[in-house]
């Protein structure tokens, strides 16, 4: 039996993927550092609590990776 599934490098992968950090308790250092590894690693996105959204969105400019965000996850935030 053949695998006939397409393999995709790594950079094509990393556009698949949220980078993530909804811990209520996240610092700006936290958000800030999990920013820069989306923009090195090229992710899709940047996923947070929408507290953060403005922050990652300016921190983001310039690069290809989307900010994200969740209503009422965790907590209700």
């Amino acid at each position: 039996m053949t695998d006939s599934a397409p393999q995709l490098s790594t950079a094509e992968l990393a556009r698949y993927i949220d980078h993530t950090l909804l811990r209520p308790e996240a610092s700006r250092e936290d958000i800030l550092t999990v920013v820069a590894e989306a923009r090195e690693a090229h992710v899709k996105s940047v996923c947070v609590n929408p507290r953060w959204v403005r922050e990652v969105h300016a921190a983001l400019e310039g690069s290809d990776v989307l900010t994200c965000t969740v209503i009422g996850f965790p907590l209700g935030a």
